[in-house]
């Protein structure tokens, strides 16, 4: 017996993905892909961002790499990234990327160092791109003393984590990715250690020179404390894109930080009050704005890349009223192929007097171009 089914109209909903081309209906699952993960990371965190530098363990917010910090402190879907962006987001690390190992050193201030390093390797069997990254911040030895001023030896602080990344892709444009990472610091007598997750998604379209991305980073919560009393942690939702220009030298990059929270500016208004006279109120212009990330590269050659970047919260929240504040929140760069080794560096402005210089090395140990 044959049952003929006459269909007088489509739903609205499946009618909408039937007419809509290839490239709308990746954006559409983008889209719903991203959502799904906004909601998992909400639902994951236990512990709530602060401002003002309020979370314990904030040096996870620290750009590990010259090749992010460069354009602007923070990149999640760079189209040509090195190994060393993994670190923001687990997605971009790529099959690519097996055998490469990178390390970047990063003076913060006098005495404060930062060494970070990451690679990658590349399972065939389970088509996974695997990676172990690791942060040591040494604050150096300080002088302890009672309140009386009685000195009672020296104490070392430092920050540190080591993460375990795996990374795969789905279909021909996607890529998935996660990271664990254990967490420890110490301050004299004070310690506290704490387990975090990073989640990521990126999608790739290779004929436009275009990425999306989304990252989640730092879900997580704290396993021993430093006196007893739970602390907020550095959560964070971001999301990007890069786009390539198809007739000039330049790629574009773009990235929205903290979207789960409207307002990222810290104001404290009895400073304010007692330096300037009065309190300044923050605009809806102005909050929306700090969110912004800009990235910019001129590609000289095959082995040469100049990078500019801008960070609107950065500039905001350093900037000194009633004085000029230069470069502050712009930072640029350099990225070096020689061989087997590609060389970055960048400079950071937070004040007009105040910079910050961060170098990294990169070897591809495979047999890589």
């Amino acid at each position: 017996m044959l049952v003929v089914l006459r269909v007088k109209e489509f739903p609205p909903f499946s009618w909408g993905i039937f007419v809509l081309g290839r490239t709308e209906l990746h954006l559409y699952m983008f889209i719903r892909a991203f959502f799904l993960l906004f909601l998992t990371g909400l639902l994951a965190q236990t512990s709530a961002q602060t401002l003002g530098g309020q979370s314990a363990f904030s040096f996870l917010t620290i750009s590990h790499h010259p090749q992010s910090s460069a354009l602007g402190g923070l990149n999640l879907t760079h189209l040509n990234n090195d190994v060393g962006l993994s670190a923001v987001n687990p997605a971009l690390m790529h099959p690519v990327h097996s055998g490469n190992l990178s390390t970047s050193m990063l003076r913060i201030a006098p005495g404060v160092n930062s060494l970070f390093g990451n690679g990658a390797f590349y399972l065939e069997k389970t088509s996974t791109t695997i990676g172990l990254s690791m942060n040591h911040l040494l604050y150096g030895d300080e002088l302890q003393t009672d309140a009386s001023g009685n000195q009672l030896g020296r104490i070392r602080a430092f920050d540190q984590y080591v993460g375990a990344s795996a990374s795969r892709s789905y279909g021909e444009r996607w890529r998935y990715g996660a990271t664990v990472k254990w967490a420890n610091s110490q301050y004299g007598p004070f310690k506290s250690s704490a387990l975090f997750a990073d989640v990521g998604l990126t999608y790739t379209d290779t004929a436009h020179r275009l990425r999306l991305g989304f990252v989640a980073r730092n879900m997580g919560t704290q396993l021993s404390t430093y006196a007893g009393q739970s602390e907020d942690i550095p959560f964070d939702i971001s999301i990007g894109v890069s786009h390539q220009l198809a007739k000039a030298p330049i790629r574009l990059h773009l990235t929205l930080q903290g979207i789960h929270q409207f307002d990222l500016l810290y104001a404290d208004t009895t400073f304010e009050a007692e330096n300037y006279g009065r309190s300044f109120q923050l605009g809806t212009m102005q909050k929306a704005f700090s969110h912004l990330v800009l990235g910019a590269e001129y590609l000289v050659g095959e082995k040469l890349v100049l990078m500019l970047g801008y960070n609107a919260l950065r500039r905001s929240e350093l900037r000194i009223r009633n004085l000029s504040n230069g470069l502050a929140g712009f930072s640029y760069g350099i990225q070096f192929r020689l061989g087997k080794i590609d060389f970055f560096y960048s400079r950071l402005h937070y004040q007009s007097q105040l910079s910050q210089h961060q170098v990294a090395f990169t070897v591809r140990f495979a047999n890589q171009k």
